[in-house]
């Protein structure tokens, strides 16, 4: 006759049972977290890009032309432009540089708003070199 029995019934003893109040928290709870997340997420990125989204991409046609004026060791260069596209508002930066040595000479941002035209006048390095200037566009916003 054996001294233990084996049963099937429930007792104190065997292994416990996660109460599922704690899984349905712990699920609840991070589902309210990433909710909250995603929502400071669009809110944020929706006050930083509304005035961008409004405008779409900027596609535009430019073109600028400059000259140069020397007296000695003083130089300025005027720069003239023109730019065209779908945008209302554009800010235009120009640089200058020297033909032959491609050193910087000058650098000019213009806002160009209402209207499709650019120009002003800028300090130049001097001397220039014997090959003159170049005008580019490096950035437009």
């Amino acid at each position: 006759m054996p001294t233990h029995e084996w049963t099937m019934a429930d007792d104190d003893y065997g292994p416990r049972r996660r109460p599922r109040w704690k899984t349905f928290l712990i699920v609840a709870l991070g589902s309210a977290g990433l909710l909250g997340l995603l929502a400071v997420l669009y809110l944020t990125g929706a006050q930083k890009g509304s005035a961008q989204t409004g405008l779409g991409p900027k596609n535009y046609s430019a073109h600028v032309e400059c000259q140069v004026n020397t007296t000695g060791s003083k130089g300025t260069v005027t720069i003239s432009g023109t730019i065209t596209g779908n945008a209302t508002r554009y800010s235009v930066t120009v640089e200058v540089l020297d033909a032959a040595s491609r050193q910087r000479i000058g650098l000019q941002t213009f806002e160009v708003q209402g209207t499709n035209a650019f120009r002003g006048t800028t300090a130049a390095q001097a001397p220039i070199g014997p090959a003159g200037i170049e005008c580019k566009i490096i950035k437009v916003a």
